[in-house]
């Protein structure tokens, strides 16, 4: 959605229910990964898009935005209704997130990476990264994958002192 020349961003006002996974297509190394993000395998997650962008909606037809408002450029009048907007979605939409969790950390054996950021089972390999959180954090991943790399800095320095 669009004001003038400036986007209207609005960002979930809710936690994804629905799972995706990331797996190998194949034993080769270079393979592309098979990535499955799995939007809307839960109906709460579509029901909550629908929610934002009649928010949006009504946010821009705020007479506060009368002056810079300009037309709506998506989904715009191919979708009224919430099945109109749903097939919208489903079509076009995209996601503006950070993938977290493909490698979840954690103390249990399911885990792929142990408390101290070590991969199970691969001597020598952490990850550091965003990847490691078992779930999407409320925030921007940012600051909260800067203090992962930060912890593992300091978990290496100190494991040779």
């Amino acid at each position: 959605m669009f004001l003038g020349d400036d986007r209207i961003r609005l960002h979930r006002r809710w936690r994804w229910r629905g799972r995706g996974s990331v797996r190998l297509a194949s034993a080769a190394p270079l393979a592309a990964p098979v990535i499955d993000p799995n939007y809307f395998a839960k109906p709460y997650d579509l029901e909550m898009t629908i929610e934002v962008v009649e928010l949006m909606r009504d946010i821009a037809r705020q007479s506060a935005f009368a002056a810079v408002n300009g037309r709506e450029h998506f989904p715009a009048d191919v979708a009224r209704t919430d099945a109109e907007i749903a097939d919208f979605i489903r079509r076009h939409g995209r996601t503006a997130y950070h993938a977290v969790g493909t490698c979840r950390m954690g103390g249990d054996p399911a885990s792929v990476v142990d408390t101290h950021l070590r991969v199970r089972g691969v001597a020598g390999l952490r990850v550091c990264d965003s990847s490691v959180m078992p779930s999407l954090i409320s925030a921007n991943t940012n600051a909260a994958s800067i203090m992962i790399g930060e912890k593992a800095s300091d978990i290496v320095l100190h494991q040779s002192s």
